[in-house]
Order: C-alpha cells, then sequence, then structure tokens
C-alpha cells in the first residue's frame, strides 16, 4: 500500500525540503516567496518566517542585480538555469546555480516557479583562479626572451607534438606558429630523437625535473645550431606536457671557441720558439722528463744531442739578422727532417738547438744519429743569393748512463758541446765524468749550502713593491742572500738548483718560510709577506702542517702571509697542489702563481688552482720597450688575470720605459731595480713604520711577495 505519514506526523515533502543540501524555494508569479527550505536559511543567513511572503530580490540582491536576476527567475522559457550571487546577512556573496520550473494554471501561466540551487562559490574561485593562472602564464609565455615550447609527450600518432611555442621559439628556429603547432619536436631535431628516446627523456624528467642541458636544433635553413634547454612538466587543462625552455648559445659557443683559441696560441707561444716554431726550452725539459720517465722502466736509453752552429755570428755580421734568421729555420727544418716525430728538436736561443732521441740501444745507435744529424747539417745553403755553408758543434750526454735529471743532462750535453768546440769545432763529443768540473763544484756547493743550513748562515733581504700608477710602497719581496767563507757571494740561480737537484730545497723552504714569519712578527701587523715554495715542498703530505706550525710558532695570522707557486708546480703536482693550496686556503693564506708566462702552465690551470694573484716573469718585459709582440703579450696576461679577477705584478721593471707601458696596460703593482733594489730588514725598518703611520685601520695590511 502506498506509503502515508503517521497521523499527526510531518509531510514526507516537507521532511525531504527541510533535510535536503540542496537549496529549494517556491516563489509565485510576482516573486514572492512561499516555500524557503532549511538549506536556504543556513546559506543566507535569514529565517523562512523572514522572507514568506515578501518579494525575495532586495534582501539577498543588489540593487543594480535585482531587475535583471528578476527577471531571469519570472521569465520563461522554462524549465532554465540561471546563475546569480546571493548577499548573505553577513555580507559575504555566494554564487548559486539555479534550475528553475513553473507550475502552470489552467489558462497556461505562471502559477508558481520552483527553484532549486546549488552553491558553487567554491567552484568558481577555483576556475577564477585557474583562468588568472593561465593568463599569467600565458604572458609570460609570449613576452619571454627564451623560446618557449609545450609538447604532448602522450601522443600515440604525433610523437613528442608541439601544442604551443612562442614567437621567440619559432623566431630562432626559422618557422612560422602554423608551421610548427601540431608537428613533431622532431622536425627541429638532426634525428628522430623523441621518437627513439621519448620515454626515457620522459622518465628523467619527472624523476629531476626540472632537467638543464645542451643539445641541437635544425634551423629551417638547414644549419644546426647549439642550444642550451630546460624541460619541466607542468598541467595545463588537466595534460600533462612538457614545458620547454630554449636558448640559443650559437654565439656563446663562438665565443668559447675564440677564447680557447687564444688560449691554445698563448701556450703554443710560451712553449715555443716564435722563430723556428719549435718547442723552447720550458717544453724541451718537460718532453725530456716524460722520455726519461718512460725509459726508466725499460733498457733502452735517451740520447740528449746540444747542436750550435760554428761560425753562426759572422753570418749575421756579414749577411745581416734576416739571413740569419733564415739560416736558422732552415737548420731545424733539417734536423726535423732526420729523426722520427715520436723525438724532440728544440731551440734554446741563438743559434743552440737541442735533439732528444729515445729508445736507442746504446752508445752505437747514439753515434749513428748524431752523424746522420751532422750530415743534414752539411749541403750549402743559398741565402739571399749567398751561399753559406753550415758547420756545427755537438755534445752529447747519454741517459743511462749519465744523469736521469732532465737539466742536468741537458747541462752535461753542453758540457760536452763545449768540449768539441775547444777540440777545434765541426765534431761531436759524448760527454763523460772527466768533463764534469761543474759537476765537482755542485757538489761542493751542496756540501757547503747544506752547512750553511745548518748554522743559519742564510739571510733574508727585502725589494719594495709600489703601486704602478701612483708609486706608493705596497710591500717588499724577500729573496734569500747567501755568503760563503770559501765561495763568496753565492748567487741564487746558483744555489737554488742545486737546492732543488739535491733535496734541499726542503730544509731551505722550511728556514725561509720561518725566517719570514719571524720578521713580521718583528715588524708587527700590517705588512704582507709571500714564500716562494718549490714543487717538493708542496707534494709533501706535512706541507700544509709545517706552514701552520710556523704561523704558530710567531704569533703571525694566515692573512699576513702570502705563498708563490711556480707555474712548473702547477702542472707536475696540479691535483695534489691544488688539495694542499685549498688547505691553505682555509688558514687566511693568500697564494700566487710566480714566473707566469714562462710556458710552464695552461690557462684551464688558472682556473683549477685557488689563486688570488699572478706574478709576470721578467723575462716577458726585457724586450718591453722595443717589441710589438711583447707589449700585446703583457696586455693580454694581464687582461687575462683582469678577466680571472687575479691581482697581477711585474717584475723585472729596470727602465721608466716599461713602468710607462705597464701603467698604459693597467698593471696593478710592479718591482724591479727601476723602483729600489734589494736591501737587509733593517733598510725598511722606517718606511714600514711610515707606511703603518700612514695607513688607516680600514686599510688592511699592505700587498707584498717574497720568494726564495
Amino acid at each position: 500500500m502506498p506509503w502515508a505519514p503517521a497521523a499527526g506526523g510531518p509531510d514526507l515533502a516537507e521532511t525531504v525540503l527541510n533535510v535536503t543540501d540542496t537549496l529549494v524555494m517556491v516563489l509565485d508569479a510576482q516573486g514572492c516567496v512561499l516555500r524557503f527550505n532549511r538549506a536556504c536559511e543556513c546559506l543566507s543567513g535569514l529565517e523562512a518566517a523572514q522572507v514568506v511572503g515578501r518579494v525575495l530580490w532586495p534582501l539577498l540582491l543588489d540593487e543594480h542585480e535585482q531587475e535583471e536576476v528578476a527577471g531571469s527567475f519570472l521569465s520563461g522559457p522554462f524549465p532554465n538555469r540561471r546563475e546569480h550571487a546571493w548577499r548573505t546577512v553577513h555580507g559575504e556573496r555566494r554564487v548559486i546555480l539555479w534550475s528553475n520550473a513553473a507550475v502552470l494554471d489552467r489558462q497556461g501561466r505562471t502559477a508558481l516557479i520552483i527553484a532549486t540551487g546549488v552553491d558553487v562559490t567554491a567552484e568558481r574561485e577555483a576556475q577564477a583562479a585557474r583562468l588568472e593562472s593561465e593568463a599569467r602564464f600565458r604572458t609570460l609565455f609570449e613576452q619571454s626572451a627564451d623560446g618557449l615550447v609545450l609538447i604532448d609527450p602522450h601522443d600515440p600518432d604525433v610523437p613528442w607534438r608541439i601544442v604551443d611555442c612562442n614567437e621567440a621559439f619559432c623566431r630562432m628556429n626559422g618557422y612560422g606558429y602554423e608551421d610548427l603547432v601540431g608537428a613533431s619536436i622532431d622536425l627541429l631535431h638532426p634525428y628522430p630523437m623523441m621518437a627513439q628516446e621519448g620515454p626515457e627523456l620522459l622518465a628523467w624528467i619527472r624523476e629531476e625535473q626540472p632537467v638543464h642541458g645542451e643539445g641541437a636544433h635544425r634551423h629551417r635553413d638547414g644549419r644546426v645550431f647549439p642550444i642550451e634547454s630546460a624541460s619541466s612538466l607542468v598541467m595545463v587543462g588537466g595534460r600533462e606536457l612538457v614545458l620547454g625552455q630554449d636558448r640559443d648559445i650559437s654565439e656563446r659557443k663562438r665565443a668559447e671557441e675564440r677564447l680557447r683559441q687564444l688560449a691554445a696560441q698563448m701556450t703554443f707561444d710560451a712553449q715555443h720558439d716564435p722563430l723556428t716554431g719549435l718547442p723552447n726550452r720550458a717544453l724541451l725539459l718537460d718532453r725530456l722528463q716524460l722520455e726519461l720517465r718512460r725509459v726508466g722502466r725499460s733498457t733502452a736509453c735517451v740520447a740528449v744531442y746540444f747542436i750550435d752552429l760554428d761560425g753562426f755570428k759572422r753570418v749575421n755580421d756579414m749577411l745581416g739578422h734576416a739571413v740569419g734568421d733564415e739560416l736558422l729555420r732552415e737548420v731545424a727544418v733539417r734536423l726535423q727532417g732526420c729523426v722520427r716525430p715520436s723525438d724532440t728538436v728544440a731551440r734554446l736561443g741563438g743559434d743552440e738547438f737541442v735533439v732528444v732521441v729515445s729508445d736507442l740501444n746504446g752508445r752505437e745507435d747514439a753515434e749513428r744519429v748524431a752523424r746522420r744529424l751532422q750530415a743534414a747539417l752539411e749541403p750549402t745553403v743559398n741565402l739571399g743569393g749567398q751561399p753559406v755553408d753550415v758547420q756545427s758543434s755537438m755534445g752529447v750526454a747519454l741517459h743511462p748512463p749519465d744523469s736521469s735529471l732532465p737539466a742536468n743532462l741537458l747541462r752535461q750535453a753542453d758540457m760536452a758541446m763545449y768540449q768539441a768546440k775547444r777540440e777545434g769545432r765541426n765534431g761531436v763529443r759524448f760527454f763523460n765524468s772527466m768533463l764534469d768540473v761543474a759537476a765537482h763544484s755542485q757538489m761542493f756547493t751542496e756540501v757547503r749550502l747544506r752547512r750553511a743550513l745548518q748554522r743559519q748562515a742564510l739571510q733574508l733581504h727585502y725589494q719594495p713593491q709600489v703601486d704602478a700608477e701612483t708609486g706608493a710602497l705596497l710591500g717588499f719581496e724577500a729573496l734569500v742572500r747567501w755568503t760563503d767563507e770559501e765561495l763568496g757571494a753565492v748567487s741564487p740561480t746558483r744555489f737554488i738548483p742545486v737546492a732543488e737537484e739535491s733535496g734541499l730545497i726542503v730544509p731551505l723552504g722550511q728556514w725561509v718560510l720561518n725566517e719570514a714569519c719571524r720578521q713580521l712578527a718583528e715588524w708587527g701587523p700590517g705588512v704582507r709577506v709571500a714564500v716562494n715554495v718549490s714543487a717538493l715542498e708542496v707534494a709533501r703530505d706535512d706541507f700544509v702542517a709545517g706552514v701552520e706550525r710556523a704561523l704558530q710558532r710567531h704569533g703571525v695570522g694566515g692573512e699576513q702571509l702570502k705563498l708563490e707557486l711556480t707555474e712548473r708546480l702547477a702542472v707536475r703536482d696540479l691535483h695534489r697542489a691544488a688539495r694542499h693550496l685549498s688547505q691553505l686556503r682555509d688558514l687566511g693564506v693568500r697564494l700566487s702563481l710566480d714566473d707566469f708566462g714562462t710556458g710552464q702552465s695552461s690557462v684551464s690551470t688558472l682556473l683549477k688552482l685557488p689563486l688570488d694573484e699572478l706574478k709576470l716573469d721578467r723575462s716577458l718585459i726585457t724586450s718591453l720597450t722595443d717589441s710589438p709582440q711583447a707589449q700585446r703579450v703583457v696586455e693580454s696576461l694581464i687582461g687575462l688575470a683582469r678577466g680571472l679577477r687575479l691581482n697581477v705584478i711585474v717584475e723585472g721593471v729596470e727602465t721608466a720605459g716599461q713602468l710607462d707601458l705597464l701603467r698604459a696596460m693597467r698593471c696593478g703593482v710592479v718591482q724591479g731595480y727601476l723602483t729600489g733594489r734589494p736591501a737587509p730588514p733593517d733598510t725598511w725598518a722606517d718606511l714600514i713604520r711610515t707606511l703603518r703611520a700612514d695607513r688607516t685601520p680600514a686599510d688592511g695590511p699592505p700587498v707584498a711577495s717574497g720568494g726564495h
């Protein structure tokens, strides 16, 4: 039987109206409220008793909205859907989606209007926020200077289909918008990359987004150009798309290539003789070192041939330097033509050449090579219409049995060459122990140096460094001086190589470091001194700890000390040096690359070591005032240092002309005989007191450099 309410119980329709979450209103044809359910009461804040029998619109709508909403509710056709905002009693506006139906009287006129509504405020706010976000995205998308592209990676028919792109992307690739949208992004790739690798790339983007990399695009005109790209996932309209941000880096790559070529040319120039293109002394010693290490594990030997042209000065004097240069180039060609590509032919300067030949079986093989080299030089050379006969004196040193040190082996070959000259020239002489007077002298020097270190009979002298522009004193370079009872005043160019070859360089370096710190403590704060360190010192595992102990012993802060590293060190022990130097930087010690420009290191070395300063070698400025090429080299090196944010010091400045050129090149600091000669520390005591008095605490310590 049909359901009926219990006697006296609520009407079923009334019950439903009061429990439903749907807004339900019944209006008459004039818009007066007949029913107003509980959901309407909760949303509006009005009770049914307040609205029944009254026109609804003034109660819930702003005045300018009432007429429009009334018309939409009361006029047909029915049923219809309308959306408008209610203003609650608390002033809050809620967006309601109404579904309206009409009950007609017998004449077909509207008698009642039944309106059911749903609160869609949250949905509309979310929709508005999404539209605003998409509008902002579109603005950024269109105005970006980078090429932006939206890609659908899920299209089953077109691999990685282009959904949208901006004008910059079109312009960069040479296509119109209509040519790109709908096409696969592989249109721009040199090969169908996305068709082959798309799934792996999508997984990578999902895992690590955004992902960055470099690649290449194929322009519409067929050329392939490099790009830098970033890819990430975005949701647009409920779809997962890939947003690509691409930038044409052709100009950057060209600049990098130009810089690489410049660096390569600078490295080549620093390691090769400009006249003949042959390796210079620095590169020769490097190659000789490599060969000696290699044959050390075999029974083969290495021969060093030191060749000096007999009578070359006469050619220059009689025929001129241009003809002499032509002769040197011809000699270089002839020597290279009679050795293997793996052998080395070098020019040390003037008319001195060195040939290094490896993998020989002994002296007999070395003699055959010597005869071949001399035979190559014998044919008459026609220079400027003048026939010139080339003769040479040649000295040969072998390892084994001669020295295993490159510089020493070269010296032994040089000694043998001079013996050949003394014996009548145009001959070949092999080194033997009877010739090694210099070796005995070196041994004696080593013994005396060891004794001087034990007795602390060395001194440090100091040479001022000045501001190139103003001439103001900035600090000093410390130089080791040694006067022996038997040898007299011994030049550092004599005893430093002995110390390096004998291993005394380590205790010598420790003495210099300790003495420099002691002098710093005596002078007090405000002066910075640097100490030159050798490759053997930096390679030691206890080097950093030794520096720290010296600082602590004399109460000197690390910021007062600077260490100068030779280019040879940077090349030979790069990784270990970088590790040790980073630890020194943690102590506050500043680091300088000494002798820069002598060809031992490349530009890449500057990027791998924690340096503060470059010190240009004195050899770079000896011909500065009369050599445009030397000026270009020095200016390039200063510019390179400035680009790497490194300070620059130029040593060996001896003339006002050199100083003027360095000022024009914006060199910061100079030193040399022009600005002050080395002197004992007491000489500078008054000047240091004046310097400290003139400086304010904010100025910090003056920059100074020091060495062996």
